[in-house]
């Protein structure tokens, strides 16, 4: 008989243009500073509106598929991370948590020919977004997303308990824009 344990999931999805259009539209309303509420070491957060709660729905449905039933969303947020900043570390609060990758003005490939990063041991983490968890043996384990403008409209839902961190990123001046979101 073979045991197989219950394992980790996220969901990943390219949102369409017109979800993108309506994402850029709320990103144009955003105002409030929403950054004493954040862990990231990042100039610029804002609370996001969802005026017509396209982006809960699209998020609760998402949810759905790794097994959670979602109600409301607790907290709605843009970043505009720049040249240099990071996101240490964390988890999120809630159930679920999703980011969507709006605008990214880097290509990790870049970021690796980088004289900082040539002839590092392992992975250059430069410009990358890294969940962090263990595996079933206990062992330290790291998946990560090399950015680059191809996944830009890339919406990942996945456990808000699960650690992620994003790397700093050195080969553009352009901000990096993600929307993301903690719900229950």
């Amino acid at each position: 008989m073979i045991i197989t344990p219950p394992s980790l999931s996220w969901t990943q999805t390219k949102l369409s243009k017109p979800m993108m259009e309506y994402l850029w539209s709320q990103i144009d309303l955003a105002k409030e500073n929403s950054k004493p509420n954040l862990v990231g070491h990042i100039s610029k957060s804002l609370f996001l509106p969802d005026k017509e709660n396209k982006l809960f729905e699209l998020v609760k449905t998402e949810a759905k598929s790794i097994g959670y039933e979602l109600s409301k969303m607790e907290m709605l947020w843009v970043n505009w991370q720049k040249k240099h900043e990071f996101n240490p570390l964390h988890a999120h609060s809630g159930e679920v948590s999703f980011v969507i990758w709006m605008k990214i003005p880097y290509n990790h490939e870049d970021e690796k020919k980088r004289p900082q990063a040539g002839e590092v041991y392992g992975q250059t983490h430069s410009g990358c977004f890294e969940f962090v968890c263990t595996n079933q043996l206990g062992q330290l384990a790291q998946y990560q997303y090399h950015l680059s403008t191809e996944y830009e409209g890339i919406l990942l839902v996945f456990p808000a308990s699960l650690r992620h961190q994003v790397y700093p990123f050195y080969t553009s001046d352009e901000d990096r824009i993600s929307i993301s979101g903690n719900l229950t």
